[in-house]
C-alpha cells in the first residue's frame, strides 16, 4: 500500500493535531503511521482513489491550515543504514561504500518511476531533506554538509545515464548555509516557481523520523503568495491583532464540517477584520459575523467584496445582513436561537506588547477584570445562538511577565459553567507516541494547543469545545 508524506509547518503539534482531525472525521478518511517535528506519514483508507486523483490531494491541500507539501512516499530506508552511510565520525570505508550504494539501487527504481521517459530530456529536480528536528547536530553537521551533496549528485548522475541530456541539473542551496549547517529546504513557493510539479521537474523530499529515511516525490504544496496577497492587499488589515491565515483555517477545521460545507453557517462574534471569515468564505462555509466596532464590521464587509471580485465569484444577496454591529453580550438579540452550526473566533486578548511585558499584577488585572468578564459573556451567549453538538473553536491570551510567570484566564471553568464539554484536540489511540520526549504528545497537547513564536509576550491558546444543551 502507497503512503504518503505531509510537510508540516512551523508548529508541528498544531499541524499534527489539525492533520490526524481531518484524516479522522473528513471525507480523507486515513491515519498518521509515523512522524517527525517536520513530516507526518499518512496512509489512506482510500487510497486507489486518491493515487489516481492528484486533484484530491490538491482539495485536501487547499483545507489545511498546518500543511506546507503532500507528496507520494516511493521507499523507506532504515535508520541503520542511514548511519552506515553518513556517519558522524568516518571509521569504516567499506561499510558506507556498501551503504551508499544500497541508497543508490534504491534511487534508481524510484527515479525510473518517477521519470518514466528520461531519455533526452532535460531534467531538473531539487533535494529536500526534512530532520527529525532541525535543532539536532546530526542534520546540521552530517545530512546538510555530506547526505544532501551526495543524493544530489547520485540522482544526476543516475539521470544521465538513463539518457537524460546532459545540461540536466540541480537546484543548488546557498553554499554559505551548506558549509554552516544552518539550511531550510525549498519553500512551497520555490516549487511553484521552479516548476517542480511538472513530468520533467521535480522535488524530492527525504524526510527523517526516528524510524528511518522516507523518499517521496512533491506533488502539490501550498501556495504561500495566494494566503499572502489575501492578508496583505486586503483593503483593511491589523497585523498587531490579526491572526494568521494558517492558523483561521487550522481553527475552522476544528469544527468538523467537513461535509456540505456550503450549507454551514458559521460565526465569529469578535470578527475584526475579517481574516476567519475570508477564508471561512474560501472553504464554502457561509459565514456570519459580530464585532461592537461599527467600522470593523464595515472593513470586513469591504475586505469581503474585494475578496470575491479578485477570485471572481459573485457577492451573496444580502451578504451585508449577515455581519452586525453588536456588543458580545447582546449576541442573542441580533440571532436566532440554535442558529449556528459551529463558532470561530479570536476575541480580544488584551493589550498589544511589541517587546516590553507587563509585570504579574497588571497581567493578573487584565485577566481579572477585563477577559474573564468578556469570556464569560461570550459563552454565555454562544450558548443560545450554537446548534446543539456545535463546535466552537477559540483562541485565549497566556501572557508572559517580566517575572518569568505565564498568566492565563481559566477557559475551561467558564465554558463549562454555560454546558460546554471540552473536546480533545488530539486523539491519544490515534498517535504512537515517540521515545524522544521532545516529539511525545502529552494531556496537555490533547486538551488544548498553543500558537505562538519565541519571545512572543501574548502567546495564543486554543480551545475547543461542544455544546452539550
Amino acid at each position: 500500500m502507497d503512503d504518503y508524506l505531509f510537510v508540516l509547518g512551523s508548529n508541528w503539534q498544531l499541524s499534527i493535531g489539525e492533520l490526524d482531525n481531518v484524516l479522522k472525521n473528513s471525507q480523507y478518511r486515513g491515519k498518521i503511521k509515523d512522524y517527525s517535528a517536520n513530516v507526518a506519514i499518512v496512509e489512506f483508507e482510500n487510497l486507489d482513489k486518491i493515487e489516481t486523483n492528484i486533484k484530491q490531494l490538491e482539495e485536501l491541500q487547499f483545507l489545511l491550515g498546518g500543511c506546507q507539501k503532500i507528496a507520494k512516499i516511493y521507499n523507506f530506508i532504515h535508520n541503520s543504514t542511514i548511519i552506515n552511510a553518513f556517519p558522524v565520525k568516518i571509521e569504516k570505508i567499506d561499510l558506507i561504500n556498501r551503504a551508499r550504494n544500497k541508497i543508490i539501487k534504491v534511487l534508481e527504481a524510484i527515479i525510473q518511476e518517477v521519470f518514466p521517459k528520461i531519455n533526452r530530456e532535460k531534467c531538473f529536480y531539487a533535494v529536500s531533506i526534512y530532520p527529525n528536528l532541525y535543532d539536532d547536530e546530526y542534520y546540521s553537521k552530517v545530512l546538510i554538509q555530506h547526505t544532501l551533496p551526495f543524493l544530489s549528485k547520485a540522482i544526476l548522475n543516475i539521470l544521465k545515464q538513463k539518457g537524460a541530456k546532459k545540461n540536466s541539473s540541480y537546484y543548488k542551496y546557498p553554499e554559505e548555509n551548506m558549509k554552516s549547517g544552518n539550511l531550510n529546504p525549498i519553500f512551497p513557493h520555490h516549487v511553484i516557481e521552479y516548476n517542480l510539479l511538472t513530468k520533467s521537474r521535480a522535488e524530492f523530499i527525504f524526510g527523517f523520523t526516528e524510524e528511518g529515511m522516507y523518499i517521496a516525490r512533491t506533488f502539490t504544496v501550498d501556495n504561500p503568495n495566494f494566503k499572502k496577497k489575501i492578508d496583505e492587499e486586503r483593503p483593511f488589515t491589523d497585523f498587531k491583532s490579526s491572526i494568521s491565515p494558517k492558523l483561521a483555517l487550522i481553527l475552522l477545521n476544528f469544527l468538523n464540517l467537513f461535509e456540505k460545507r456550503e450549507e454551514k453557517k458559521v460565526l465569529d462574534p469578535f470578527i475584526g477584520n475579517g481574516t476567519i471569515a475570508l477564508f471561512a468564505i474560501l472553504q464554502d462555509f457561509q459565514i456570519y459575523g459580530a464585532d461592537f466596532d461599527e467600522t470593523k464590521v464595515k472593513n470586513t464587509i469591504r475586505n469581503i467584496n474585494w475578496l470575491l471580485k479578485e477570485i471572481d465569484e459573485p457577492i451573496p444577496r444580502l451578504l451585508i445582513e449577515r455581519f452586525k454591529t453588536v456588543d458580545i453580550k447582546n449576541l442573542s438579540d441580533f440571532f436566532e436561537k440554535d442558529f449556528f452550526d459551529g463558532i470561530c473566533t479570536e476575541p480580544w486578548l488584551g493589550p498589544f506588547y511589541a517587546k516590553e511585558k507587563p509585570n504579574s499584577e497588571v497581567a493578573n488585572n487584565i485577566i481579572k477584570n477585563e477577559l474573564n468578564p468578556l469570556y464569560g459573556l461570550f459563552f454565555k451567549e454562544a450558548s443560545f445562538v450554537l446548534k446543539k453538538k456545535g463546535r466552537i473553536c477559540i483562541t485565549a491570551p497566556i501572557i508572559s511577565t517580566i517575572e518569568g510567570k505565564n498568566i492565563q484566564l481559566d477557559v475551561n471553568k467558564i465554558a463549562q459553567q454555560y454546558k460546554f464539554k471540552p473536546l480533545f484536540f488530539i486523539d491519544s489511540n490515534r498517535i504512537i507516541n515517540k521515545s524522544n520526549k521532545r516529539l511525545q504528545f502529552n494531556e496537555k497537547h490533547f486538551r488544548n494547543l498553543i500558537d505562538a513564536k519565541k519571545g512572543q509576550v501574548i502567546k495564543r491558546k486554543i480551545y475547543l469545545y461542544e455544546k452539550q444543551e
